[in-house]
């Protein structure tokens, strides 16, 4: 067999970069599709709701009440859910935004797991839900946010971050928006 000049091994070593690239970049693409091959997400239940608050002498407060009931099958590994909601950049499980006609803000959230064989494993401060292998875990999600009357808002989530393994520093990532329905404040 021929030896490699110093030009072709340069050659394969930039290739070789470049399908590295390249397989990431597939990566993030087939989550971002819902293709992910540790765990598949389905939303079960979406509603939500609108709540007018009254005080004299005051604006009126417009409240949206939001409940998202989501599946998470765990499909090769046992994965592990830390069991927060945040909207800001702190480690959470689900990362959410609240999209609407005007600006709102946060008011409180709330993540509650349940399912067969599912537990719950704190490690320091963070609390992780387990979904083994083969199982489906039900999250509930509940959200309340402050909008104005007269405006439609929805609750959407980013990004859903998941461990595969809990020493493991970095988190896997599921991509695909998950929203909620929009609810009008009238």
């Amino acid at each position: 067999m021929k030896k490699l000049s110093a030009a072709e091994k340069k050659q394969i070593k930039e290739l070789t970069t470049q399908i590295k690239g390249l397989e990431t970049k597939l990566v993030q693409a087939k989550k971002v599709e819902r293709i992910d091959p540790y765990i598949e997400v389905k939303v079960k239940k979406s509603q939500a709701r609108f709540e007018r608050v009254k005080k004299k002498g005051v604006p009126d407060r417009a409240l949206g009440h939001f409940f998202m009931r989501i599946e998470i099958l765990a499909e090769q590994a046992d994965v592990f859910v830390p069991l927060s909601i945040a909207t800001g950049k702190k480690v959470a499980g689900l990362m959410y935004q609240i999209e609407g006609t005007d600006t709102a803000s946060p008011v409180e959230a709330s993540l509650e797991v349940r399912g067969e064989g599912v537990s719950q494993i704190t490690v320091g401060t963070l609390v992780f839900a387990k979904v083994p292998k083969g199982k489906i875990a039900e999250f509930e999600v509940r959200a309340t946010i402050q909008g104005l009357v007269g405006k439609t808002y929805t609750l959407v989530f980013t990004r859903l971050n998941y461990k595969l393994l809990l020493a493991d520093a970095r988190y896997q990532q599921y991509l695909k928006e998950i929203r909620s329905k929009s609810v009008k404040f009238s």
